[in-house]
């Protein structure tokens, strides 16, 4: 009997081993063939994306060689000087055939956002630097808190001010009061009106495609890289919550099966392509929930382990999977591998460049408020800090070493001209591609491009107070209050956004990873205090110039990507703006006598 119980128990686990045999080879891998085109298409896009970084290197190197060529210019960045030509470029190009320069920045939008939208991940090496810096004192903290308050508060109430004093002087004696006709416009009219007390002033108004400095295009679904709107299939039986196992089975197929029973539409940047394409989701775009007919069959219960890993396959994109396989596969090979190895500086690259940009994947699904307060560049470079030093502890080194190694200074520049060959580090590579994103910031400032030459010079002669304000009184105020040298000069580099602060940072001499941590706390600040200030300054809802131009130039790229939900007119002037506002500091930096002035104000 008891045989008999023992064999029909083996047939029954036998048979259950069948069933999902059959279910894996029948159902899921035909799924995943299906999904292969998806994955061309995902491929295709890899390789224009890294065409387009490579073509903006041999571009950023040519502008270096030229510059070198110049009288007192071999120290201004190569990068800065790239985006004011290209720039420059653009509007010649327009002046003479504008349809043509539109199609082609609308041709090469999608590349150019990528890299916009890609920035923030190229910060993590240099706070990742931050390891190598000497310890600071309780008091130096304390008054290096004490500037960036009093700094940020007054800068952002002040530069309010100055654009309303610039609007009220140059918008009054041109503006005429409105008409009734004028007061009816259409909703689709391709202007717009600039409201000053009584008067209204047409303002033409550009595409607003603004830098989103929160989410990057690395497969990570956001606003800022793919918005899917799914339509929801009704059945007309009922209905319940689809069980963990079944869910897992098609977790792995979830953005690509095809079906024809819903549509897919994209948005890629702020260009409405509609591209139909069946998707095999049965529940709305804001929703994890799966559904299926009744079944009698109660669900099974798993553990947090089991629910965490379906949550992953859920949220995982192709990127992530194949930087996940690269990131698997390089450890797998590091582990054992002897230092000594020849080809372990080619594993240690992949392995510590794979690391963070899934680090910084993962912290970008953190939710909304919480990736406020807590940044996901802060929170990556803690995290690849842990990961360096692990990995390093078990080849018998410390976190200094692995640091060292995982930024070596190695430049592209400098292996085409070999004056510094060697194996790169996973920050170098991100450097480099960092230069790329600068840039690419001309294709930004011109789809934010003013419509009228007033406009253009309330914009700079509104940042160029800032400016001075900012680069020159701000570190003579914290050398007054006690700061150390060093610590006063970094404060010139406060409020750009971080990839043109770490260009001015260089020129200047200060530390590059204060530098990044200032100016991501900068515009952390922007979202949290920046609409009290609006109102503690009497700033109005509809006066779009003063706010995109006081969060533009106090906050930078942060500023700019909180302001594109809230009010978007408004971020196209904030675009604009820190975009400038960078551009004159870096000027400002790399002429020696005002950058020797500001390292005498700040102490040396």
């Amino acid at each position: 009997m008891s045989s008999n119980i023992y064999l029909t128990k083996l047939n029954r686990e036998a048979d259950q081993i069948t069933g999902a045999t059959r279910k894996f080879f029948g159902q899921q891998v035909p799924d995943y063939v299906k999904t292969l085109p998806s994955i061309k298409k995902d491929a295709i896009r890899w390789v224009c994306n890294i065409l387009y970084f490579g073509v903006g290197l041999m571009y950023n190197w040519a502008v270096s060689a030229v510059l070198r060529q110049m009288p007192n210019m071999h120290a201004f960045p190569s990068n800065v000087a790239g985006m004011i030509v290209l720039f420059f470029l653009l509007m010649c190009s327009r002046t003479a055939f504008p349809k043509f320069t539109d199609k082609l920045v609308l041709f090469i939008d999608p590349y150019s956002s990528f890299a916009l939208r890609s920035m923030n991940i190229m910060f993590v090496p240099a706070v990742v630097e931050i390891v190598n810096n000497p310890p600071t004192t309780g008091n130096e903290v304390g008054r290096m808190i004490c500037v960036f308050i009093v700094a940020y508060f007054i800068g952002f109430v002040l530069c309010t001010f100055i654009v309303r004093g610039l609007r009220l002087v140059i918008f009054t004696p041109f503006s005429i009061k409105p008409k009734k006709k004028d007061l009816d416009m259409d909703v689709d009219d391709p202007t717009t009106t600039l409201e000053l007390g009584g008067n209204i002033e047409k303002t033409k108004i550009h595409r607003n495609r603004t830098l989103d400095e929160e989410d990057i295009e690395i497969g990570i679904p956001g606003n800022a890289h793919l918005n899917r709107v799914s339509s929801v299939v009704t059945f007309d039986t009922p209905i319940r919550p689809l069980s963990d196992d079944d869910a897992a089975s098609c977790a792995s197929t979830l953005n690509h099966s095809p079906s024809s029973a819903s549509l897919r539409v994209d948005h890629i940047g702020t260009s409405n392509a509609a591209v139909a394409d069946g998707i095999a989701e049965c529940c709305p775009s804001n929703s994890n929930t799966f559904y299926e007919p009744i079944n009698t069959t109660r669900p099974k219960k798993h553990g947090p382990l089991h629910s965490f890993a379906i949550w992953c396959m859920q949220q995982s994109t192709f990127d992530d999977l194949t930087l996940f396989i690269i990131f698997s596969l390089c450890a797998f090979i590091y582990l054992p591998m002897p230092e000594d190895n020849p080809a372990m500086p080619f594993f240690r690259l992949f392995l510590y460049f794979t690391m963070t940009i899934l680090l910084y994947s993962a912290s970008c699904r953190l939710p909304p408020k919480l990736r406020i307060i807590i940044h996901p560049i802060i929170l990556t470079s803690a995290c690849t800090m842990a990961g360096i030093a692990y990995f390093e502890r078990v080849k018998g080194f410390d976190i200094k070493h692995g640091v060292n190694l995982y930024k070596t200074g190695i430049t592209f520049i400098s292996l085409v001209e070999k004056t510094n060959v060697g194996w790169p580090g996973g920050g170098d590579i991100l450097g480099a591609a960092m230069d790329v994103s600068i840039i690419s910031l001309a294709f930004n400032v011109y789809k934010s491009r003013p419509g009228s030459l007033r406009e253009w010079i309330i914009i700079v002669l509104s940042i160029a107070p800032m400016a001075f304000l900012i680069m020159f009184v701000t570190p003579l105020f914290a050398h007054g209050i006690g700061c150390t040298p060093a610590d006063s000069l970094v404060w010139a580099s406060r409020s750009v956004t971080t990839a043109i602060g770490i260009v001015i940072g260089k020129v200047l001499g200060a530390d590059e990873s204060v530098v990044t941590c200032i100016i991501v706390f900068t515009g952390i600040m922007g979202p949290l205090f920046g609409p009290y200030l609006l109102k503690l300054a009497r700033v109005r809802d509809d006066d779009h110039m003063t706010i995109g131009i006081s969060m533009g130039c106090s906050s930078h790229g942060v500023g700019t990507a909180y302001l594109i939900s809230k009010n978007p007119r408004a971020s196209g002037m904030a675009s604009i703006a820190f975009a400038i506002f960078g551009t004159i500091g870096v000027i400002v930096a790399s002429i020696p006598v005002l950058s020797d002035t500001i390292r005498h104000l700040s102490g040396y």
